[in-house]
């Protein structure tokens, strides 16, 4: 385990699944939806990324989270806000999620960091072909038994609809049945319903455990 000297931060670098398909003014919206994803993520998860969402590449994009064991719920929160401002139900995206040092923190965008973290996420982006989701680490002893659960939660979220998607942003921001309703003037028993369809209770188990793991971890 680290020493207290040595703080943990988590690196999530994605990009868009197969994005030079989509028509001209799609990808017009995309890269606005990109280029505005920082103040949503900051709205939704206050105090855990530490700058701006980088963007590159076109579709790419790099953030520092730091809060480690909220990483996959950002994750997973950036894939169904990509879903539900597209309205595309199969628009997808590619994320490596590293937990590493940081020598050096970015002072306005994702990317200007340095340290263990940027390298190992950023690598594993380039190297991961066709896994949609992928943790890496050179110091957690039990990564394989994390990127089991980032298989089975990739599998169901992949399929998630654009619909589905608007509920589950807030859910995955903890708010009840009852307050999602509210929020998007729709019947309890239909967010019952798309929760139950998406695998949402499953998913929530996943993100529990990897959340459990990295907080015991990174004390």
């Amino acid at each position: 385990m680290p020493s207290n000297k040595d703080k943990l931060y988590s690196v999530i670098t994605g990009d868009i699944i197969k994005s030079s398909r989509l028509p001209a003014s799609k990808m017009k919206r995309l890269m606005n939806i990109l280029r505005n994803s920082s103040k949503e993520i900051r709205t939704a998860f206050p105090n855990t990324i530490m700058s701006n969402i980088d963007t590159f590449r076109g579709d790419g994009w790099q953030v520092l989270i730091k809060k480690p064991e909220l990483s996959l719920r950002v994750a997973l929160y950036y894939r169904a806000y990509i879903k539900s401002s597209m309205r595309i139900d199969k628009i997808n995206t590619r994320m490596a999620i590293s937990l590493g040092t940081v020598k050096s923190l970015p002072k306005r965008s994702g990317s200007d960091g340095i340290g263990e973290a940027y390298t190992l996420s950023g690598k594993a982006s380039d190297e991961m072909g066709k896994t949609r989701l992928l943790f890496v680490s050179n110091i957690l002893p039990d990564d394989q038994n994390i990127n089991l659960i980032f298989g089975f939660i990739d599998y169901l979220s992949a399929k998630w609809t654009s619909r589905q998607s608007s509920i589950l942003m807030l859910a995955l921001r903890g708010f009840t049945q009852t307050e999602i309703a509210k929020k998007l003037s729709i019947a309890q028993q239909t967010v019952s319903g798309q929760l139950d369809a998406s695998g949402w209770y499953v998913i929530e188990k996943g993100l529990i455990s990897y959340e459990g793991i990295l907080k015991a971890y990174c004390r």
